[in-house]
């Protein structure tokens, strides 16, 4: 019983400090800029990406954000930007999420309608991000500090 109960305890003094609870992100939180890089698949040898720019609005818990959405060719790694835009991103029980607006709006189908992201899945850096299109509808990618 007492070589028990000292392998627990060497266990537990060997065992590293607590990390953030599962569900509750350690990055970004709230102040912290960060980039949100998200690819997903597309056919005949394209995939989309999307990239997000946040920057945190002082004196609040939510950031401004700045979106770029588009195609690439995966042989050569030409990008083709098709749409950009702006808006907030916010978190909300743990998890990112957020909306924006593309820049210029009109013309075809849905260019000026307001678009919706939010991170449905998170390990550490590495997400799974939902996107509205042009952006990857289901992508994954990784968020970091944009260092």
């Amino acid at each position: 019983m007492l070589r028990g109960a000292l392998t627990l305890a060497l266990a537990l003094a060997a065992a590293p400090a607590a990390a953030a609870p599962v569900g509750e992100p350690s990055f970004p939180s709230v102040g912290d800029r960060f980039l949100l890089s998200v690819r997903g698949p597309l056919d005949g040898g394209r995939e989309r990406f999307a990239r997000l720019y946040a920057s945190p609005v002082r004196g609040t818990d939510y950031w401004t954000t700045t979106v770029v959405c588009g195609t690439r060719d995966v042989r050569s790694g030409k990008e083709r930007i098709e749409m950009q835009g702006a808006g907030n991103a916010w978190l909300n029980r743990g998890k990112l999420g957020g909306n924006w607006s593309p820049v210029g709006g009109g013309g075809g189908y849905g260019e000026s309608q307001m678009r919706a992201w939010s991170v449905t899945q998170q390990d550490g850096l590495n997400v799974t991000v939902a996107m509205s299109g042009p952006c990857p509808p289901l992508g994954e990618g990784d968020v970091s500090s944009g260092d």
